[in-house]
């Protein structure tokens, strides 16, 4: 029998949002069995829980953002990823703002902080669906495909393919849960420079900076833009290439942009607020599939009743 989990210490963090640059203070508490993961926004009254569920996605554009009643909760999925990865089953979130920190931009703070140490298992079986046919899904619009097939653990590839020289075709793979901590959690998230060029100039991306997720430039940057870089980001300008990763000494993976991939998708699956015993593999995900994929599954397997206890 495998039982449910919360964590045994409140966890507290502070921070800017990636595309707010809002200030927020969280606060990660314990919860008890069946509660589920909810958020809850400390700057509105009266109370308002937000359950970290599909059916509460309302926006995936570059992230994913739940609300309720017109409140929000922005960039939840890197938290979420390292919860699930932890087997954290139950947890109340309290937030001052509307956007998660985005921190270094992985999901190694959470798991840092919470690992083995910080965890509590609760009189309660884990709610565990077990693929015993291979699950097909494609969405349509985005290009992006998901297959689910009968597998004796949790594991996860994922297949990326953008139309970039630096990144190209990648791929990662999570054979095992239990390595999430040194494979996965550390990837940071990523983008190219003509998107933060565009984001910037459009008010967005207000938190971010060069040294929470990685940059690509495909060509050689003018001495004018690597100053704008290094006035904008507050970031020395000797310490930019004038091509290829802009800041490397942030890279952990040679495969770092599908790894971080795979770490989304595991977010974005936790909005399921179930555990899967199966192999997934994933091409071309992205915030938008992986929501409408959970969703999926939810309403044709999970809320079928198709689920058991390990």
């Amino acid at each position: 029998m495998t039982l449910q989990r919360t964590i045994i210490q409140p966890i507290q963090f502070s921070g800017a949002g990636l595309h707010t640059g809002l200030m927020a203070n969280v606060t990660i508490k314990p919860a008890p069995e069946n509660f589920g993961i909810q958020f809850c926004r400390t700057d509105i009254h009266p109370t308002l829980y937000i359950p970290a569920k599909a059916a509460n996605v309302y926006n995936t554009n570059r992230s994913t953002s739940i609300q309720k009643n017109n409140v929000e909760i922005i960039t939840i999925e890197h938290l979420l990823s390292a919860l699930y990865a932890l087997g954290i089953d139950n947890a109340l979130i309290e937030i001052d703002n509307k956007e998660i920190p985005i921190l270094d931009g992985s999901a190694r703070f959470y798991i840092e902080n919470i690992l083995n140490e910080n965890i509590l298992e609760l009189n309660a079986h884990k709610k565990i669906f077990e693929i015993q046919e291979v699950i097909e899904w494609k969405d349509e619009e985005v290009g992006a495909e998901y297959i689910f097939l009968p597998h004796d653990n949790f594991s996860v590839t994922c297949l990326i393919d953008f139309p970039s020289k630096m990144i190209k075709h990648q791929y990662a793979v999570l054979n095992d849960i239990k390595e999430y901590a040194a494979e996965i959690a550390p990837a940071k998230t990523f983008c190219f420079l003509h998107e933060i060029e565009f984001l910037y100039n459009n008010g967005l991306i207000k938190g971010g900076n060069l040294n929470n997720a990685l940059v690509f430039s495909e060509s050689a940057l003018s001495k004018e833009k690597i100053q704008w870089l290094s006035t904008t980001f507050h970031q020395s300008a000797n310490s930019i290439p004038e091509m290829g990763i802009l800041n490397p000494l942030y890279q952990t993976y040679d495969n770092e942009a599908a790894r971080h991939k795979l770490l989304d998708i595991i977010g974005d699956l936790a909005l399921t607020q179930t555990y899967f015993k199966g192999k997934l593999i994933a091409y071309k995900p992205g915030h938008t599939s992986n929501s409408r994929f959970a969703q999926f599954l939810t309403e044709k397997y999970i809320n079928a009743e198709k689920e058991y206890s390990l």
